[in-house]
């Protein structure tokens, strides 16, 4: 069974890697290794599709011919009612996790220089510290850039589609500004129990009420989070149907 499983995933990956491509990294899996739910929901909604066509064009086939059976009306409900929705589902799953990704996040050409900056290994910056140290293992965008939460998660992804319409149709004003303050509460998430930060001759106890309100900021001390507006973006506006220098 467990060898059964293993081709199973080894086909289901290999025929998603087909269409979306081979992984980043040439490491690899550990033994045993049956992949993430991403490429499980690559592979499986991909093969749910195949197999839905496949059944409509077997129904469609056999209804010209002897008309619809029991059968066929069973599976017309599988193919119109069931598979549609295991889709939708795996299609949304493998949406919402692979529009976490950096490489999502590089898609716009706005955001070329901050991606770039990640990838320099001579960079110093927070994002590209944390980045080739992989102090965060993987979504190091969306993991800093998003507020936790039940309905802070989906009003980043809002603004991620925003992000996608002002990308394709043009309507980027250069040099881009944070959408609202970068909270402590982000950085406070991941450092704030460790013991290094807990250390009173780095951060004394009364200094935490400021930055827990957000009075006294993390970038005051450890910054800058990116390199410098001016020398990673154009300063010019895009807009839709061409470009003209910013006001």
């Amino acid at each position: 069974m467990k060898h059964r499983v293993s081709v199973l995933a080894a086909a289901v990956f290999a025929f998603s890697g087909l269409l979306f491509g081979a992984s980043e990294t040439a490491i690899p899996p550990p033994h045993g290794w049956i992949g993430t739910t991403l490429q499980w929901a690559q592979g499986l909604g991909i093969a749910f599709a195949v197999l839905d066509f496949l059944l409509l064009m077997y129904l469609w086939r056999t209804a010209r011919r002897s008309g619809l059976t029991s059968m066929g009306k069973q599976l017309m409900f599988v193919t119109v009612a069931v598979l549609p929705v295991a889709v939708v589902f795996f299609s949304y799953s493998y949406g919402m996790q692979a529009s976490e990704t950096v490489h999502a996040c590089g898609e716009c050409h706005v955001m070329d220089p901050w991606v770039n900056n990640l990838h320099d290994p001579k960079a110093d910056t927070l994002a590209a510290v944390h980045y080739k140290n992989r102090y965060i293992q993987e979504n190091h965008c969306y993991t800093c850039h998003s507020d936790y939460g039940m309905f802070g998660t989906g009003k980043a992804k809002m603004e991620g589609l925003k992000h996608i319409f002002y990308n394709t149709f043009g309507g980027y004003e250069t040099p881009i500004k944070i959408a609202s303050p970068y909270s402590n509460l982000r950085c406070l998430n991941c450092h704030g129990e460790s013991q290094k930060f807990l250390d009173p001759a780095k951060h004394p106890k009364e200094d935490m009420p400021d930055l827990i309100s957000g009075k006294t900021s993390c970038l005051d001390c450890h910054g800058p989070a990116h390199p410098p507006q001016e020398k990673s973006a154009d300063k010019k506006a895009v807009l839709r149907g061409g470009e003209r220098s910013a006001s």
